[in-house]
């Protein structure tokens, strides 16, 4: 008898035994298995929170409010192996409807890009693709303020133009940004400057600047470097070739020496997600 006994113990799974002896991670957002019980969260900016899919049938709804002008991300990352969660963002208003999805195969992150157009409550649901879950490991879900900004000084080559006067354009300075690795992917213009010192000062002067995914000459102010026809709203590429030249109206030659670029411009930090 003693023997059997020793017998069943050794030929009792040992998985079985592991499962049996871990407690279940406990999701605090539950219960939040409908549009009525979302969950919460406030204002969207920087939340980050974890959750688990315990059940084929758990659905994971988090209630957020957002500001129009808004633009923000939402990313579910961290997503258990074997597994495959998807994500769902809907106005919290009548019938809910569905703005936006994210549906890439396996475990592989979701992200959803939200430019937000009217102030309001909205909620992003997590759920199971095909059935699949795992109650012992979080999923994570962040939301992001994914628009930044940042300047970059491009010096262009040759570095000294010169003009005759009488509105005849100098020769033409170049610069390629195309595989500027201090610029991000996707960085988009949102105003330019061209620096440099023009000597002598004869007023009527103009500066000039060409993006090359364009291919338009934009003028500058007379007395200035800052082209206020470049403006995020035509999304110019920071990433191509840029050329400038100059010209006065003036009776008399003039220099550029030193042309530089400062764009001022936009990326969004989700990008490659």
């Amino acid at each position: 008898m003693v023997l059997s006994l020793l017998l069943l113990l050794f030929l009792v799974p040992t998985n079985l035994v592991h499962a049996e002896s871990e407690p279940r991670i406990i999701d605090q957002y539950e219960e939040n298995n409908t549009f009525n019980t979302a969950y919460p969260l406030g204002n969207w900016k920087y939340k980050l929170l974890s959750g688990t899919i315990h059940a084929p049938e758990d659905y994971d709804y988090y209630q957020f409010t957002a500001s129009k002008g808004d633009r923000l991300a939402i990313r579910l990352s961290q997503i258990p192996n074997h597994v495959n969660y998807d994500l769902y963002l809907y106005k919290d208003s009548y019938g809910y409807p569905l703005i936006d999805y994210s549906t890439r195969s396996g475990n592989q992150d979701e992200i959803i890009r939200f430019d937000v157009p009217e102030t309001g409550s909205y909620i992003v649901l997590v759920r199971s693709a095909d059935g699949s879950y795992d109650d012992w490991n979080f999923y994570r879900l962040t939301f992001i303020d994914r628009i930044k900004t940042a300047t970059y000084t491009a010096n262009l080559t040759p570095t000294v133009l010169t003009s005759p006067g009488a509105g005849t354009t100098s020769q033409v300075a170049s610069v390629n940004l195309s595989n500027q690795q201090a610029v991000p992917d996707g960085a988009i213009v949102r105003s330019v400057s061209a620096q440099g010192t023009i000597s002598p000062s004869l007023g009527h002067t103009y500066r000039e600047v060409m993006n090359g995914s364009e291919g338009i000459w934009y003028t500058s102010i007379s007395g200035s470097g800052s082209f206020p026809d470049i403006t995020v709203a035509k999304e110019l590429p920071v990433k191509t070739i840029w050329n400038v030249r100059y010209y006065s109206l003036a009776h008399s030659s003039s220099t550029w020496r030193n042309p530089q670029l400062r764009i001022t411009y936009e990326y969004d930090e989700t990008y490659h997600y």
